[in-house]
């Protein structure tokens, strides 16, 4: 290895863990320390920008703790700065020891305030996914979903963790949100009861089905005795998701073919 890239590699390795290695001889300290701290100030309030609530949770020393051991024990799977938060969200789940004593609830939250940028940077076309479609009636027709619209299930309430709320322990139900982008390119939230959740992962995993279809298979896994009593409570949701883009439209469908219905702009 030529002789710059041994330095390099030496004071990268200094950088990551000032306090376990040692600087390269022959370099001047006060050049070193604005080094150490360039690097470490940028990745620590990158990190702080991307998770806020937990950076609100910890205290200074805590916070800083957290982040040396990322830099110290985390190898990144990528260069990219707009990926970082995702890498501290595998450090997190790979690392528990940091973590779990004293907030249990830690690496989900993480992955709750990681996964607005996720959404906001995921590629998939709304546009795209409404061609064909129409703002018919979800329960007769195909409702059709949207390629940016996550449903996800956590064992904690993320989404109400603050500092004067931190659960010990999980509650007995699990919490399920929807978080999802709008034709707008904003992205949203929206908390979700569990069979609501399950009917949008079955439009989501839907291969040409009716609502009425989906609510029907819905209601044979509840064990529902009345499955007719869901339709409207369903069609509610449905119509709902419709006008939050949640839903990109619907589709005609005879039987188990598809037909693609003129296209207009939902309402």
């Amino acid at each position: 290895m030529p002789r710059f890239e041994q330095l390099q590699l030496a004071l990268a390795r200094h950088l990551r863990d000032p306090a376990g290695v040692a600087a390269p001889a022959g370099l001047e300290e006060r050049r070193v320390q604005i080094y150490r701290e360039l690097v470490y100030n940028n990745v620590s309030g990158l990190l702080a920008s991307n998770f806020p609530v937990i950076r609100r949770l910890l205290d200074g020393d805590e916070w800083q703790f957290l982040v040396r051991r990322f830099f110290v024990q985390h190898g990144s799977h990528t260069p990219l700065f707009h990926e970082l938060g995702s890498e501290f969200v595998r450090f997190l789940g790979e690392h528990p020891e940091h973590w779990s004593a004293r907030r249990p609830f830690m690496h989900e939250l993480a992955h709750y305030e990681w996964v607005e940028l996720a959404l906001d940077l995921a590629e998939g076309d709304i546009q795209a996914s409404a061609a064909g479609t129409h703002a018919g009636d979800p329960i007769d027709e195909v409702p059709v979903a949207s390629p940016v619209a996550w449903v996800l299930g956590y064992r904690y309430p993320v989404h109400l963790i603050r500092p004067d709320f931190q659960p010990d322990e999980a509650p007995e139900q699990p919490t399920w949100l929807l978080i999802y982008r709008n034709r707008a390119d904003r992205v949203q939230f929206q908390s979700l009861e569990p069979l609501a959740a399950r009917l949008l992962a079955l439009v989501q995993e839907s291969e040409g089905r009716t609502g009425r279809e989906l609510v029907m298979e819905l209601a044979t896994e509840i064990s529902h005795p009345q499955p007719e009593d869901l339709i409207e409570p369903a069609r509610g949701l449905l119509l709902g998701w419709l006008q939050r883009d949640v839903i990109v439209g619907t589709r005609v469908a005879y039987g188990r073919d598809v037909h693609v219905a003129p296209t207009t702009e939902p309402t």
